[in-house]
């Protein structure tokens, strides 16, 4: 979505419609979403149109030239991975350190797939080093051709978050895990993460065309 695709529907989504109630809060994400020129300018038109809350959701292709104290939101959420594709922890704890610095409320987002599950420790660790308010776990989506073939037994998922959970949660960190059940969590199973209804907007679904979370979407 370019700016004005972007500003267009801040404006539709912000004003009281027969859709329902103004959206007073708003989660900026998309693959290169933390590097765009254009983020400072679209959420000052953000807060301008009411929006009380903004957050962003980065991903790993923006770590290495993200300068967190330069991003007006109130949340940022980072990429922390460890595993056979690779690591970006060093990186993203770079980033948390900052947006702390910076005042930001930070949350990590750990992906469960097969390589990451033997090297939870390393990124809980980051996690807990660096303050972050909270962590998300989150077993891949099953898409064909996509993330599928990362995916771990669920079984073998949840024997690897009982190894770190307990130890974020005991620290204060508030810790929730999407993409599996909860009655496959066992004492997990308080985690479980909930999604609330929203709109979900894209360049193929804008304005009149957004669907909604979840009768829409899942």
């Amino acid at each position: 979505m370019d700016t004005a695709e972007v500003r267009r529907n801040l404006e539709q989504f912000t004003a009281a419609t027969v859709r329902g109630r103004a959206v007073d809060s708003v989660v900026f994400s998309g693959v290169g979403a933390a590097s765009r020129p254009d983020l400072p300018e679209l959420c000052a038109y953000a807060r301008a149109r009411g929006v009380r809350r903004l957050t962003l959701h980065a991903g790993v292709e923006d770590l290495e030239g993200l300068v967190a104290g330069a991003i007006p939101v109130d949340t940022l959420v980072l990429p922390l991975q460890a595993g056979e594709s690779g690591s970006n922890l060093a990186s993203a704890a770079r980033v948390l350190a900052a947006a702390r610095a910076a005042g930001l409320s930070t949350v990590a987002n750990t992906e469960l797939s097969s390589g990451a599950l033997p090297v939870l420790a390393g990124a809980s660790r980051v996690a807990r080093s660096q303050g972050v308010g909270g962590v998300t776990f989150t077993y891949p989506f099953p898409i064909e051709g996509g993330h599928a073939a990362t995916a771990p037994p669920p079984a073998r998922a949840v024997a690897a978050l009982q190894r770190v959970v307990p130890g974020l949660a005991g620290a204060g960190v508030r810790v929730a895990i999407r993409g599996l059940p909860a009655c496959l969590l066992g004492n997990l199973a308080a985690h479980a993460g909930k999604t609330g209804n929203r709109w979900y907007v894209d360049a193929d679904h804008q304005g009149d065309k957004a669907l909604l979370f979840f009768p829409d979407v899942v």
